[in-house]
């Protein structure tokens, strides 16, 4: 889904990854993130949240959080 919103292949993409390793991750892209994410696992995040997701890392750990299960 990452990949897809930044318009990078997906072996561009990491655990790590995150707005400090892709310059594509601007804070426009990392709205649309938070958004597809929100939509395709039926969760709602807060703004702090939202802040707090600085890596793909991040955001399955939010995830699990609210009882998704990430591999």
């Amino acid at each position: 889904m990452v990949a897809g919103v930044l318009k990078v292949a997906p072996d561009e993409i990491g655990p790590e990854s995150g707005p400090l390793t892709l310059s594509q991750w601007d804070s426009f892209h990392h709205v649309h993130i938070v958004v597809v994410v929100e939509e395709a696992y039926g969760v709602q995040l807060s703004p702090d949240e939202i802040v707090s997701l600085l890596s793909i890392s991040d955001i399955a750990n939010a995830l699990r959080q609210k009882g998704v299960p990430i591999d």
